[in-house]
Protein backbone atom coordinates (compact mmCIF):
# COMPACT_ATOMS: atom_id res chain seq x y z
CA UNK A 1 0.00 0.00 0.00
CA UNK A 2 1.22 3.51 -0.64
CA UNK A 3 2.42 5.73 2.19
CA UNK A 4 -0.09 7.89 3.99
CA UNK A 5 1.13 11.46 4.42
CA UNK A 6 -0.67 13.78 6.81
CA UNK A 7 -0.39 16.44 9.46
CA UNK A 8 -2.77 16.37 12.41
CA UNK A 9 -4.94 19.42 12.90
CA UNK A 10 -5.14 20.99 16.34
CA UNK A 11 -8.64 19.58 16.89
CA UNK A 12 -7.53 16.08 15.85
CA UNK A 13 -4.56 16.28 18.21
CA UNK A 14 -6.85 17.30 21.09
CA UNK A 15 -9.21 14.38 20.37
CA UNK A 16 -6.28 11.95 20.17
CA UNK A 17 -4.83 13.30 23.43
CA UNK A 18 -8.16 12.93 25.23
CA UNK A 19 -8.56 9.33 24.03
CA UNK A 20 -4.95 8.46 24.92
CA UNK A 21 -5.37 9.96 28.40
CA UNK A 22 -8.58 8.03 28.97
CA UNK A 23 -7.00 4.73 27.99
CA UNK A 24 -3.87 5.42 30.05
CA UNK A 25 -5.91 6.26 33.14
CA UNK A 26 -8.02 3.11 32.79
CA UNK A 27 -5.12 0.85 31.82
CA UNK A 28 -5.18 -1.18 35.04
CA UNK A 29 -8.83 -2.03 34.78
CA UNK A 30 -12.09 -0.33 35.55
CA UNK A 31 -13.38 -2.82 38.08
CA UNK A 32 -10.36 -3.08 40.36
CA UNK A 33 -9.49 0.61 40.55
CA UNK A 34 -12.85 2.36 40.20
CA UNK A 35 -15.84 0.23 41.03
CA UNK A 36 -14.36 -1.82 43.89
CA UNK A 37 -13.80 1.23 46.18
CA UNK A 38 -17.36 2.40 45.47
CA UNK A 39 -18.71 -1.03 46.38
CA UNK A 40 -16.59 -1.10 49.56
CA UNK A 41 -17.85 2.36 50.51
CA UNK A 42 -21.48 1.33 49.97
CA UNK A 43 -21.03 -1.83 52.03
CA UNK A 44 -19.39 0.06 54.91
CA UNK A 45 -22.25 2.58 54.88
CA UNK A 46 -24.82 -0.20 54.89
CA UNK A 47 -23.05 -2.15 57.62
CA UNK A 48 -22.58 0.88 59.89
CA UNK A 49 -26.17 2.02 59.36
CA UNK A 50 -27.61 -1.41 60.18
CA UNK A 51 -25.46 -1.76 63.30
CA UNK A 52 -26.37 1.74 64.42
CA UNK A 53 -30.13 1.43 63.80
CA UNK A 54 -30.39 -1.96 65.47
CA UNK A 55 -28.53 -0.73 68.54
CA UNK A 56 -25.70 -3.25 68.31
CA UNK A 57 -23.25 -0.34 68.47
CA UNK A 58 -23.93 3.11 69.89
CA UNK A 59 -25.45 5.61 67.49
CA UNK A 60 -22.50 7.95 67.95
CA UNK A 61 -20.05 5.21 66.86
CA UNK A 62 -22.16 4.52 63.77
CA UNK A 63 -22.14 8.21 62.86
CA UNK A 64 -18.36 8.36 63.28
CA UNK A 65 -17.98 5.26 61.08
CA UNK A 66 -20.14 6.89 58.39
CA UNK A 67 -18.11 10.11 58.51
CA UNK A 68 -14.77 8.27 58.39
CA UNK A 69 -15.96 6.11 55.46
CA UNK A 70 -17.16 9.18 53.54
CA UNK A 71 -13.87 11.00 54.20
CA UNK A 72 -11.82 7.98 53.09
CA UNK A 73 -13.87 7.59 49.92
CA UNK A 74 -13.56 11.30 49.08
CA UNK A 75 -9.77 11.14 49.60
CA UNK A 76 -9.62 8.17 47.25
CA UNK A 77 -11.69 9.99 44.63
CA UNK A 78 -9.38 13.02 44.85
CA UNK A 79 -6.35 10.76 44.32
CA UNK A 80 -8.08 9.14 41.32
CA UNK A 81 -8.94 12.54 39.87
CA UNK A 82 -5.29 13.58 40.22
CA UNK A 83 -4.24 10.45 38.35
CA UNK A 84 -6.65 11.28 35.52
CA UNK A 85 -5.34 14.85 35.33
CA UNK A 86 -1.73 13.63 35.19
CA UNK A 87 -2.62 11.23 32.37
CA UNK A 88 -4.37 14.03 30.50
CA UNK A 89 -1.37 16.34 30.93
CA UNK A 90 1.03 13.66 29.64
CA UNK A 91 -1.24 12.89 26.67
CA UNK A 92 -1.50 16.60 25.86
CA UNK A 93 2.30 16.87 25.81
CA UNK A 94 2.46 13.79 23.57
CA UNK A 95 -0.08 15.29 21.14
CA UNK A 96 1.80 18.60 21.09
CA UNK A 97 5.04 16.80 20.28
CA UNK A 98 3.24 14.88 17.52
CA UNK A 99 2.06 18.14 15.98
CA UNK A 100 5.48 19.73 16.45
CA UNK A 101 7.09 16.86 14.54
CA UNK A 102 5.46 18.25 11.43
CA UNK A 103 4.21 16.18 8.53
CA UNK A 104 4.17 12.46 9.19
CA UNK A 105 4.23 9.51 6.85
CA UNK A 106 2.77 6.11 7.73
CA UNK A 107 3.60 3.21 5.43
CA UNK A 108 1.30 0.20 5.63
CA UNK A 109 3.14 -2.97 4.67
CA UNK A 110 2.23 -6.65 4.62
CA UNK A 111 3.67 -7.51 8.04
CA UNK A 112 3.48 -4.18 9.81
CA UNK A 113 3.63 -0.45 9.50
CA UNK A 114 6.25 2.23 9.71
CA UNK A 115 5.79 5.82 10.92
CA UNK A 116 8.29 8.51 10.03
CA UNK A 117 8.41 12.19 10.89
CA UNK A 118 11.07 14.81 11.39
CA UNK A 119 11.52 13.92 15.07
CA UNK A 120 11.15 10.14 15.01
CA UNK A 121 10.91 6.94 13.00
CA UNK A 122 9.33 3.77 14.36
CA UNK A 123 8.13 0.43 13.01
CA UNK A 124 5.55 -2.00 14.44
CA UNK A 125 4.31 -5.42 13.48
CA UNK A 126 0.54 -5.70 13.25
CA UNK A 127 0.52 -8.23 16.11
CA UNK A 128 1.98 -5.57 18.43
CA UNK A 129 -0.90 -3.14 17.87
CA UNK A 130 -4.60 -3.06 18.63
CA UNK A 131 -6.40 -0.96 16.03
CA UNK A 132 -9.55 1.09 16.37
CA UNK A 133 -11.13 3.94 14.49
CA UNK A 134 -12.93 6.64 16.46
CA UNK A 135 -14.04 10.16 15.49
CA UNK A 136 -12.28 10.10 12.14
CA UNK A 137 -8.96 8.99 13.60
CA UNK A 138 -7.29 5.60 13.30
CA UNK A 139 -5.46 4.49 16.43
CA UNK A 140 -2.81 1.79 16.66
CA UNK A 141 -2.45 1.03 20.37
CA UNK A 142 0.79 -0.72 21.39
CA UNK A 143 0.86 -2.70 24.63
CA UNK A 144 3.06 0.00 26.20
CA UNK A 145 3.50 3.61 25.17
CA UNK A 146 1.57 6.20 23.22
CA UNK A 147 -0.52 5.21 20.21
CA UNK A 148 0.12 5.74 16.56
CA UNK A 149 -2.62 8.03 15.24
CA UNK A 150 -3.54 9.14 11.77
CA UNK A 151 -6.70 10.72 10.35
CA UNK A 152 -8.80 8.50 8.13
CA UNK A 153 -9.04 11.45 5.68
CA UNK A 154 -5.33 10.92 4.88
CA UNK A 155 -5.98 7.74 2.88
CA UNK A 156 -5.79 8.46 -0.85
CA UNK A 157 -7.97 5.47 -1.78
CA UNK A 158 -11.04 5.30 0.47
CA UNK A 159 -11.85 1.72 -0.61
CA UNK A 160 -8.38 0.41 0.24
CA UNK A 161 -8.51 2.28 3.54
CA UNK A 162 -11.91 0.75 4.36
CA UNK A 163 -10.56 -2.72 3.53
CA UNK A 164 -7.49 -2.20 5.73
CA UNK A 165 -9.59 -0.93 8.61
CA UNK A 166 -12.09 -3.78 8.23
CA UNK A 167 -9.25 -6.32 8.49
CA UNK A 168 -7.40 -4.65 11.36
CA UNK A 169 -10.22 -3.09 13.40
CA UNK A 170 -12.67 -5.98 13.26
CA UNK A 171 -13.80 -7.26 16.60
CA UNK A 172 -12.85 -10.81 17.39
CA UNK A 173 -15.85 -13.12 17.59
CA UNK A 174 -16.67 -14.50 21.02
CA UNK A 175 -15.49 -18.05 21.68
CA UNK A 176 -18.08 -20.70 21.02
CA UNK A 177 -19.11 -23.17 23.65
CA UNK A 178 -18.09 -26.79 23.07
CA UNK A 179 -20.84 -29.14 22.03
CA UNK A 180 -22.06 -31.61 24.63
CA UNK A 181 -23.28 -34.77 22.97
CA UNK A 182 -24.06 -36.51 26.25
Amino acid sequence: MTPIAFELTEAEAEVAAARAAWRAALADGLLARHLAPLAAFALILLFAAILGFTGLIPRRSAEIALIVAAAAYMAYRLWTRRRFLQARRAAGAWAASLRAAGPMRVTLEETGLRAEARAFARAWRYEELEFETVAGLVYGWPRVGPPLVWPSRAHADPEAAAAFLARRCAAKPPPTAPDDDD
